[in-house]
């Protein structure tokens, strides 16, 4: 008994099946790859955008949604058809962001994120100061907190 064309049949069978299946992983990692994307540019976003600086509710909608969309427009490597939504109040940011790319078979993705105003990131805090520092140079009863933030004497 000859067995000739079993290695053959076994081939035709798993390389088609093995090709699939990473063609589905190169898709799984982009749709996983802009999902993180757009949850950390939200968070990123909203911490930038929920710091109490004087600005209007809509002002801080109009620009939460220019940068969501500027840095969005660059990171993505799936995601083609996106929407930005914002809301925003005086206690809280809403940040919706969704969308669908146009080669798996997903129904899109879905980031819906809601960031409260009462205690803004300690990173924006110590963004802020810098940013502060630089346009008052003469403010010299400034010390630092053990956590590396900033403290000033005249403020509570």
């Amino acid at each position: 008994m000859k067995r000739k064309g079993r290695y053959i049949v076994e081939a035709a069978c798993l390389v088609p099946g093995i090709c699939m299946l990473l063609v589905y992983l190169v898709f799984f990692t982009l749709y996983a790859h802009d999902y993180a994307v757009c949850i950390h540019t939200v968070l990123e976003t909203g911490m930038k955008g929920c710091y109490p600086d004087g600005r209007t509710d809509r002002q801080v909608r109009e620009e939460v949604e220019q940068e969501l969309s500027q840095k969005l427009s660059g990171r993505l490597l799936w995601l083609q058809d996106k929407t930005v939504e914002v809301k925003v109040d005086p206690v809280r940011i809403r940040i919706r962001v969704s969308g669908t790319g146009s080669f798996i078979p997903v129904n899109g993705i879905e980031v819906q994120q809601t960031i409260y105003k009462v205690q803004p990131c300690e990173t924006v805090r110590r963004s802020r100061w810098l940013l502060n520092k630089d346009k008052n140079p003469d403010n010299k009863k400034e010390e630092i907190s053990i956590d590396g933030g900033s403290k000033d004497e005249n403020t509570i």
